[in-house]
């Protein structure tokens, strides 16, 4: 059974404001920021907050097929139009009462700026996601990747890719590998770390996640001991 309209915006509009708009920084996005250096690179993420914008990448270099709370258009859709979402979470918070979840005030609920219709936020859920947006960013990956497809080494760094969203980034990455020559995979991911068996040469599973794998890189190593040789 649908929630009804004010308790689902409530929930929305707590939910984005969280994950969308908290102005903090993120330790982990900003020492994954540190390790690329100035290393030339792209980023491609199912995750639709933005983090990685927000914390030192270069938002023309990131790639977000599957949407971004930052914006919301008309469930129809009516237009290919999509609208900034921070003024609407605001207006929705402004009437947010905690105790129930509810916004309660109905004037405050989102309709279409085009058709007075519905709307929801510009996340990939159905066929109606309107992608205009992000695909002009994806063209542009698949240029910089078109020209890797000779001799230039490309290191694939999936972090915590499962199978909620394989199609997004996991299936990419091990197509990329097969295809670019001098491609190679490091997956990092708790559950599931496993590539395929023919890429078993060209592919590396790391069973842990990203903060974990971050603290080993960070931490001292032991320089090796000389060997004597009589």
């Amino acid at each position: 059974m649908p929630l009804p309209p004010a308790v689902l915006w409530g929930y929305w509009a707590v939910h984005i404001d969280d994950i969308r708009y908290d102005p903090a920084p993120n330790p982990l996005y900003q020492r994954l920021r540190g390790l690329v250096g100035d290393m030339d690179h792209w980023v491609m993420t199912s995750n639709v907050d933005a983090l990685f914008a927000r914390n030192g990448f270069a938002p023309d270099r990131v790639f977000t097929p599957q949407g971004d709370y930052g914006r919301y258009q008309c469930t129809t859709p009516c237009t290919p139009e999509t609208w900034d979402s921070r003024p609407l979470v605001e207006r929705l918070l402004a009437a947010y009462d905690p105790a129930t979840g509810a916004v309660t005030d109905s004037r405050a609920l989102p309709h279409c700026p085009n058709c007075g219709g519905e709307v929801e936020i510009n996340v990939r859920v159905g066929p109606e996601f309107i992608d205009a947006l992000y695909r002009p960013a994806g063209a542009r990956l698949q240029e910089w990747l078109s020209a890797s497809a000779s001799d230039t080494r490309l290191l694939i760094l999936e972090l915590g890719a499962g199978f909620n969203t394989p199609g997004v980034v996991r299936w990419p990455g091990e197509h990329l590998t097969r295809h670019l020559p001098c491609a190679r995979l490091i997956r990092v991911n708790p559950a599931h770390p496993e590539v395929p068996a023919d890429l078993a040469d060209r592919a590396l599973p790391v069973p842990a996640d990203a903060q974990h794998l971050l603290d080993a890189l960070d931490a001292p190593h032991p320089a090796p001991k000389p060997t004597v040789t009589p």
